[in-house]
């Protein structure tokens, strides 16, 4: 039997097609939709992968032909996809987007249930692929999407948490997969086992019922140890065990915000694996900023593309 390869990073969950108006229309008035895909933890695989880290995703996907669009997107940004099931006889989620200026903004709608990822279980899926990475990632968005996939991300960070690796939880809250009771008593406990969550203002305030932009209220909320928490436009602060911080917003014109979350996830990432945090948040902001100025979910930079909008310190002309 040969071997199994070695990764950084294991990513866990869901993607999805994303079928998305053109810019200035609305899904009832465009005459084409844009196809692209999407999914958290996906999203985060390729914008590693990207920065030079060795990534594996993990998931079970349709064997149709959109099943096989987001296994080949992923394989072109050197994702590995080993431990995904093709499955004959399920079907690939969708979800349609239509995005404009203030006061529209983005809304996005769903057509997932009964998908191929939404049957995913520890009876489904080979939690031994744990065992070939460095850290495990997981976001909210995985367990919201049934029982078994909740079991299954319960699972395999304890397997993690078990064998020394290290963790990340995105909170990623969605209010269309569950409600805020719902996603706190999964989520929770999910987030006390984490080297590091990842949080939003928003979802600290919905989900867990901390109404000030602290981190270390969010860690006292959930028993973590070490949190990041993104405030908007404000920027970033963060607690853990060997301090805390605040690194301000980089100036962003946006174009496209969705996957901008999971591009920042990725510095984070990145962070834990370097035993660097800051740095990881510095980095995070800057693929992030660069994931909103093009459309699409997936970061499409490069590492000297990020190395230049840190060195830029908020300038926007390089010439």
């Amino acid at each position: 039997m040969t071997p199994r390869p070695r990764f950084d990073v294991l990513a866990i969950g869901e993607v999805l097609v994303r079928l998305a108006a053109p810019a200035g229309s609305t899904l009832e008035s465009a005459n084409h939709l844009d196809v692209t895909i999407g999914g958290a933890e996906a999203n985060v695989a390729v914008a590693l992968a990207r920065m030079g880290r060795s990534v594996a995703w993990m998931s079970r996907v349709a064997d149709d032909p959109f099943g096989r669009r987001v296994i080949g997107e992923l394989r072109r940004h050197s994702v590995s996809c080993e431990p995904v099931q093709m499955v004959s006889g399920a079907r690939t989620g969708l979800y349609f987007t239509e995005s404009g200026g203030a006061p529209r903004g983005v809304s996005v709608q769903y057509d997932r249930n009964h998908s191929a990822a939404m049957g995913m279980s520890v009876d489904t899926v080979d939690v031994s692929w744990v065992d070939q990475a460095d850290l495990v990632l997981v976001s909210g968005i995985t367990p919201a999407l049934s029982d078994g996939c909740a079991g299954l991300s319960a699972a395999v960070l304890a397997r993690a948490a078990a064998s020394g690796r290290r963790t990340v939880v995105d909170v990623n809250y969605r209010a269309k997969l569950w409600s805020t009771e719902r996603a706190r008593a999964v989520l929770t406990p999910l987030c006390a086992s984490a080297t590091v969550v990842v949080c939003t203002a928003e979802d600290a305030r919905d989900v867990f019922g901390v109404a000030e932009p602290d981190p270390s209220k969010v860690a006292d909320a959930v028993s973590a140890t070490t949190v990041v928490l993104t405030e908007g436009s404000r920027g970033v602060s963060w607690c853990s065990p060997e301090g805390s911080g605040f690194s301000p917003a980089i100036p962003t014109e946006t174009h496209d915000r969705i996957g901008a979350g999971d591009a920042f996830c990725a510095g984070v990432v990145m962070g834990v694996l370097d035993g660097d945090l800051p740095q990881g948040i510095r980095l995070g902001q800057a693929m992030a900023s660069l994931a909103r100025t093009v459309r699409g979910d997936q970061f499409l930079g490069t590492p000297a593309e990020v190395a230049a909008v840190l060195a830029a310190d908020g300038r926007t002309d390089r010439r």
